[in-house]
């Protein structure tokens, strides 16, 4: 996400993405996914980031 947005807490963002899965186990299944965990290792050298699993938003 790159349009508009204000942090109200917390630390400044260079920006934000939010997947869409069916069910919180699919969206855990992906992130520990060996596909996933592979593509991960070249992902954090590329900055600092924080990923949450959030239920029924």
């Amino acid at each position: 996400m790159y349009g508009a947005y204000q942090v109200l807490e917390g630390p400044a963002i260079e920006g934000l993405a939010i997947l869409e899965f069916p069910t919180f186990e699919e969206a855990q299944a992906w992130y520990f996914s060996p596909a996933y965990q592979k593509a991960l290792k070249h992902r954090l050298r590329g900055g600092r980031y924080r990923g949450v699993i959030v239920d029924s938003l």
